[in-house]
């Protein structure tokens, strides 16, 4: 509880402080108004440092229950969000280990009914491999090419 004591009187145009000797100010676009006599004391609420008067009603600094609630919702939100992760990567983890035993059991139990590998021939270039008589289709091609050519480089 605080008493404050002021000027008495107030100037009409700015509002600033007259006091008992002459006050000079350009109110400008302003009226003019005359000059008013102001209470010279007032009283302070200590809660909220406002002016108090007799219709006074004293809101004391804000809590912080919203933000509290704020916090609390937003932890729950993270806490089932981190949960809900969890359980997902653990049945992500469950199904890999399950695709793994299938595969396993799959080879095991396959055993010999798999198919052997094509055997492959020995790849040489068309013509480079001597025998004028070889089967492969290249290699025919190549020397009845040879033989079909007038110029002289090694054909019959």
């Amino acid at each position: 509880m605080g008493f404050k004591l002021r000027g008495v009187i107030r100037c009409g145009a700015c509002g600033k402080p007259r006091g008992l000797g002459v006050h000079l100010c350009n109110p400008g676009r302003r009226k003019r108004r005359p000059s008013r006599v102001q209470n010279p004391v007032t009283w302070e609420c200590s809660a909220c440092h406002k002016p108090r008067g007799l219709r006074h009603t004293c809101s004391p600094v804000r809590g912080d229950f919203k933000r509290r609630k704020r916090k609390q919702a937003t932890a729950e939100r993270r806490r089932k969000r981190k949960a809900a992760t969890a359980r997902r990567a653990e049945r992500r983890r469950q199904a890999a280990a399950q695709r793994r035993e299938r595969a396993r059991e799959r080879k095991r139990t396959a055993g010999g009914r798999t198919r052997p590998a094509r055997p492959r021939d020995e790849s040489h270039v068309a013509g480079l491999c001597g025998d004028r008589d070889c089967p492969k289709y290249a290699c025919k091609n190549y020397w009845q090419g040879m033989d079909d050519c007038p110029l002289p480089h090694g054909g019959d």
